[in-house]
């Protein structure tokens, strides 16, 4: 009969340097992936920042149409052409002598 100790597997000593080449392995794969999430934040929030400048870019262009619009209408303001041609299509006025001719259409 054999004794207990001869049928247990021989131990296998683990150095320290294997320790330490383990613990270094296992710190460089946490720090990519510690700097691997880092990017991956970065670059949606860069991505989302994009996205945003377009949207306002495009709000700006918009808005500085309308203010050139607003200028040109501001401009005509003295204009006496402009100011009769307003009087006389939204206001429906006439100057004296002249008569104001309304069409209606028929069935």
């Amino acid at each position: 009969m054999r004794s207990y100790l001869s049928l247990r597997e021989p131990r296998t000593v683990i150095s320290k340097k294997s320790i330490a080449s383990r613990a270094l392995l296992v710190l460089v794969i946490v720090s990519f992936l510690l700097l691997a999430s880092v990017y991956a934040i970065r670059f949606v929030t860069i991505h989302r920042l994009e996205q945003q400048v377009a949207v306002l870019s495009e709000r700006e262009q918009v808005a500085l149409s309308e203010q050139a619009a607003l200028r040109a209408r501001l401009a005509m303001k003295d204009d006496p052409q402009a100011i009769e041609d307003v009087a006389r299509e939204k206001l429906g006025l006439v100057k004296p002598g002249e008569q104001l001719i309304i069409f209606v259409k028929g069935d």
